[in-house]
């Protein structure tokens, strides 16, 4: 386990390496099915933090990976420039529901099979944070893997 920024206070961070040996750092909370919580431009904010504490409140298992920037940081317009350049979460999120690929859809789907065997459930679901209307149920890929 790592160090956890201030903003991420009381979450487990752990790195989760895919089949493509990808390593990201993904940081936890709560007990339950898990739900992946899919964070926009600049990152892991206190904002999307404290939005995972509230679905891990409700008796699931908020995980957030880290997708860019640096977790825990400010939204401030400089660092949202800085991560503005390096990808747009939206479109991979879209890709997710529909059930399209690309690296980091790749990547989201197989830590919702590990999650879903840790975690159980039904299944595991994505939000995206940046319109919470949007869910991803991604059980269907948890399914293909057993």
């Amino acid at each position: 386990m790592g160090v956890v920024p201030f903003a991420l206070e009381g979450f487990e961070m752990m790195p989760f390496t895919s089949s493509s040996s990808r390593t990201r750092d993904i940081y936890r909370t709560g007990s339950g099915p898990a739900v992946i919580v899919i964070h926009e431009m600049p990152g892991i904010t206190p904002l999307i933090a404290a939005f995972a504490r509230r679905v891990a409140d409700r008796g699931m298992t908020a995980v957030l990976p880290d997708l860019l920037g640096t977790p825990g940081g400010p939204m401030t317009l400089p660092y949202t420039l800085g991560s503005l350049a390096r990808a747009c979460v939206g479109k991979e999120f879209t890709l997710l529901a529909l059930n399209k690929t690309s690296p980091i859809v790749n990547y989201l789907r197989e830590l919702a099979v590990h999650d879903h065997r840790t975690c159980g459930g039904p299944g595991v679901a994505a939000l995206d944070f940046e319109r919470v209307s949007r869910v991803a149920p991604i059980e269907r890929a948890t399914r293909e893997k057993d």
